[in-house]
């Protein structure tokens, strides 16, 4: 048996589209305390009642595929479901669903809300190895193999705590607790950006690979990149691969895997940080070909950019700016023009005229400047974390209103 689960939002209705896509042979399940008619309706009542609870990720997505080779699929899912919602406590949560039927092969997925009524959110805690447990009770039962996976030995200990002491027996006589421990060959993350831009994830990680291999520096190892299509750029916390289709990988993580997977033997991270440690990289905004500055070009941010200067957006300038009410964002210096209409250049020529006796003292003063400069940019930074926590706090309770009640107005009445 093969489970999964991916935990979310559930705004926007991505996941109702993709429980009904037309490649699957779909069917909708009876809902559990929802009243809404189509999956998409009900998903956004899931959103609704959980917006009492203290996450922003309220919907959890899980499916179960039983091995086709078994005639009782009905009753292996549903004896998968009983264990799952008493392994978790969710027998009482709401939750809908889709059944669908890819290539013969019948599997169901649910979708549960994780808030309870009280408002406490559901403990997820570990939860791939307690559907795992979950998954190979019912192997057990159904007389199925057991499939192999790299929590058995865990899966053992936590059975013989629940008392399945004759499951835990099973597992350990199949051989899987000493088994090497399977790798998969990608996430489900990476099955699905696969499955959207046409791109084998291994031909990624080979070139990259290659690449890797055939040189010994930053520069060369960005120059080979360059030639088998893919590119080198800094992402926010680390230099990432780009490949065609302009999806980032992090270059530890793709040449990490790439190297165990087709070598035996991974690259450490370490490694990688040291070799491109000194690349001056050009930064991901957007994809591929995403909006960079160029040179003597400032970047020109969208709207609600926290951190550009110019855009008009919300947020605070990162880079020193004040956020000015209906205005874009100024320098604390004045930036720009003067009152007089003059630019910086001739402020720049008074500078380079100063006779050196007055520069001298210019500079002490600039120098003993110095702690209080640290003061100030310290609590500037402060000042930023503030803003932060006050815009997260402003969207979550935002999002909560409109799961709640549509659009509102300033004073939280909902707009018609």
């Amino acid at each position: 048996m093969i489970t999964g689960a991916t935990r979310g939002t559930g705004f926007g209705g991505a996941l109702a589209r993709h429980l009904l896509k037309a490649e699957n042979e779909a069917v909708v399940i009876p809902a559990r305390g929802l009243g809404g008619a189509t999956l998409s309706e009900q998903i956004a009542e899931l959103v609704a009642m959980s917006a009492g609870g203290r996450t922003d990720r309220p919907i959890y997505h899980v499916f179960c595929s039983p091995d086709p080779a078994i005639a009782a699929n009905p009753a292996v899912k549903a004896r998968f479901w009983a264990l799952f919602e008493a392994e978790f406590g969710m027998a009482s949560q709401s939750f809908c669903g889709a059944e669908h039927d890819k290539c013969g092969r019948l599997h169901e997925h649910r979708v549960y809300s994780v808030v309870r009524p009280s408002g406490a959110v559901v403990d997820l805690a570990w939860d791939y190895a307690r559907r795992e447990k979950c998954a190979r009770i019912v192997e057990f039962e159904f007389g199925m193999p057991a499939v192999p996976s790299k929590h058995a030995r865990t899966i053992a200990k936590a059975l013989r705590r629940d008392g399945r002491h004759d499951v835990a027996d099973w597992l350990v006589a199949s051989g899987t607790t000493e088994s090497e421990r399977p790798v998969a060959r990608v996430t489900p993350r990476e099955r699905l950006i696969e499955e959207r831009t046409g791109i084998d994830l291994d031909d990624v990680r080979r070139a990259t690979l290659a690449a890797w291999r055939e040189t010994t520096d930053g520069p060369g190892f960005l120059s080979a990149l360059r030639t088998r299509g893919l590119d080198l750029r800094q992402g926010r916390v680390g230099p990432v691969v780009v490949d065609a289709a302009g999806t980032a990988h992090p270059a530890t993580r793709i040449l990490g895997a790439a190297a165990r997977r087709f070598e035996g033997e991974r690259i450490l991270a370490g490694t990688v940080r040291d070799r491109l440690n000194d690349l001056m990289l050009e930064g991901m905004t957007g994809g591929r070909n995403g909006d960079h500055a160029a040179p003597g070009r400032p970047r020109q941010g969208a709207a609600r950019d926290p951190g550009l200067v110019g855009t008009g957006g919300g947020g605070c300038d990162r880079s020193g700016g004040v956020r000015r009410s209906g205005r874009d964002a100024g320098r604390p210096d004045g930036g720009g023009l003067g009152r007089d209409g003059r630019g910086p250049g001739t402020a720049l020529g008074r500078l380079r005229s100063t006779p050196a006796g007055r520069a001298l003292v210019i500079r002490r003063r600039l120098n003993g400047m110095q702690p209080w400069i640290g003061r100030n940019a310290a609590a500037a930074e402060r000042a930023r974390g503030a803003v932060d926590r006050i815009d997260a706090e402003a969207e979550h309770d935002r999002r909560r209103g409109y799961a709640l009640w549509g659009v509102t107005d300033i004073w939280g009445i909902p707009l018609q």
